[in-house]
């Protein structure tokens, strides 16, 4: 079960977040017509696979804590040892999925937040006047109104947006009287009155056919189209949203580090025997201070440093803090920061003994490291640029034999996030789901607002009432995080 849980916890990162891409720029983007919904609905589908899956996995396997996901993690890896010796493996794993579920999740939360704003605001069908005019040869001009009715304002302000029954009169295609029509327009500063004049599309040659009109001629146009914003309006949330898709991306890399693909270990790369003597946090300082570039406040990473860099006082203007698994060398203890979290994580690796190696890079950022365990895994991480300089400075380099028979397993220690996922964010999701479903139905109403509010903050709103009360006590008890000094 181990395995099918980490890969029902891929599957759902990619189909979850491809899902929620394509129904909000399948709804935001496309025209009403078969293709719209052909896609919408198989995006709706997919997320109701996922949550499903997600389900199936903690019911047949249990919920466990993040902590216990770990160790089954490092469980399913570890292998009899085969000794200290001086070999390394002569291929290196690459490492993906630990960047691409943290963007995953950067990438989820404004895409639905963008996907319940525009499904709650959206006219859901361009309805069956609109079609018949959009199918026949229409055209678009300013006709005065002649009577308002029906009015609904959004608001207690004359300027409030309003929503009302427009009546104007449509010229005859051969002369004669002038045909009435009435539409339903929403106007987003207060009432149109009677003798406004209002952008309105019809036939020319088949007056009877109706009439559509709304407060601007983009607007008109959209409703033609069938589109559920008009196309000024939808331009803006895309850009919005290709902003907060950068953003996410940035944000993956700067939590993970850049997706590694597997790598040969070369004579030029630096390798060290160590030992993981636990977590500390580690400070670092802008490159050319000549303060040394760490320090060790005696302190784990429960304090908040597992959350990432921010800055520290007393340790220089613009230096880094964060928590590091602290490795004992011969060149002194150097940090290697994980994309996990290395409070979890210290009591599980503490005490275990491997190389250290690395691809000397530039003298700034953080440079790709790993740590091969001598009963066979693998653990990605990242080591400060000024840590692998004075590491490079301090000492010759080492010859060290390259076992091309020597294999390793990937450690990551979030992979079996699917069964960590708390039963109140199951049935948030569910309920979002659902609300995505019924909004996408072509039907309008003032629900539609309230059932968007509620598809939008349903999984946190669950979480908050269930999730917390129902977590599952560790089943193991927590090993003593040791703080060793930072290099």
């Amino acid at each position: 079960m181990s395995a099918g849980a980490v890969r029902v916890g891929r599957g759902v990162t990619v189909v979850g977040v491809a899902g929620l891409v394509v129904l909000a720029g399948g709804w935001l983007l496309l025209d009403a017509g078969p293709l719209r919904t052909a896609v919408v609905w198989a995006a709706v589908a997919a997320l109701a696979g996922c949550v499903v899956a997600l389900t199936g996995t903690v019911l047949r396997a249990g919920r466990v804590t993040p902590a216990r996901g770990y160790e089954l993690a490092l469980d399913a890896v570890r292998a009899p040892a085969p000794g200290t010796g001086t070999a390394l493996p002569a291929v290196l794993h690459g490492s993906r999925w630990p960047w691409a579920r943290v963007t995953a999740v950067a990438l989820a939360v404004p895409t639905a937040l963008v996907l319940f704003c525009t499904l709650g605001a959206g006219t859901p069908d361009r309805g069956a006047v609109a079609g018949r005019i959009a199918d026949a040869d229409f055209v678009i001009k300013e006709l005065p109104v002649v009577a308002v009715g029906g009015v609904e304002r959004a608001g207690s302000s004359s300027r409030a947006s309003s929503e009302a029954d427009y009546t104007v009169r449509l010229p005859a295609p051969h002369g004669g009287a002038a045909v009435p029509a009435t539409f339903r327009a929403e106007v987003h500063r207060g009432v149109r009155q009677v003798g406004d004049t209002l952008p309105v599309a019809y036939v020319p040659q088949r007056p009877d056919l109706g009439a559509v009109g709304a407060d601007t001629r983009s607007a008109v146009e959209a409703q033609l189209a069938g589109r559920t914003l008009p196309y000024g309006t939808a331009a803006v949330a895309g850009v919005l949203w290709g902003v907060a898709a950068l953003a996410a991306f940035c944000v993956g890399t700067a939590v993970t580090g850049p997706p590694r693909g597997g790598r040969r270990v070369g004579k030029d790369w630096t390798a060290l025997r160590a030992t993981v003597a636990g977590v500390a946090e580690h400070v670092e300082r802008p490159t050319g201070d000549d303060a040394r570039t760490g320090a060790d406040t005696g302190t784990d990473a429960g304090t908040g440093a597992d959350a990432g860099a921010g800055s520290g006082s007393g340790s220089g203007k613009g230096s880094a803090r964060y928590a590091c698994l602290m490795l004992h060398t011969d060149t002194g203890d150097v940090p290697l920061r994980l994309a996990a979290s290395h409070r979890r994580a210290a009591p599980l690796l503490t005490g275990a003994a491997g190389w250290l190696l690395w691809k000397p890079a530039g003298p700034r950022g953080k440079v790709p490291a790993d740590f091969v365990a001598d009963d066979g895994w693998q653990l990605p991480g990242r080591l400060p640029a000024a840590e692998a300089a004075r590491i490079a400075a301090a000492r010759t380099p080492d010859a060290f034999t390259v076992d091309t028979a020597r294999h390793t397993r990937l450690l990551e220690l979030g992979s079996h996030w699917a069964r960590t996922v708390p039963a109140g964010v199951l049935l948030g999701a569910a309920v979002s789901v659902v609300a995505a479903g019924a909004l996408v139905l072509p039907v309008d109403g003032g629900w539609r607002a309230w059932t968007a509010v509620a598809g939008a903050v349903a999984p946190l709103l669950c979480w908050m009432t269930t999730g917390l009360f129902g977590a599952p006590r560790a089943t193991t008890p927590a090993a003593p995080v040791e703080a060793g000094p930072a290099a």
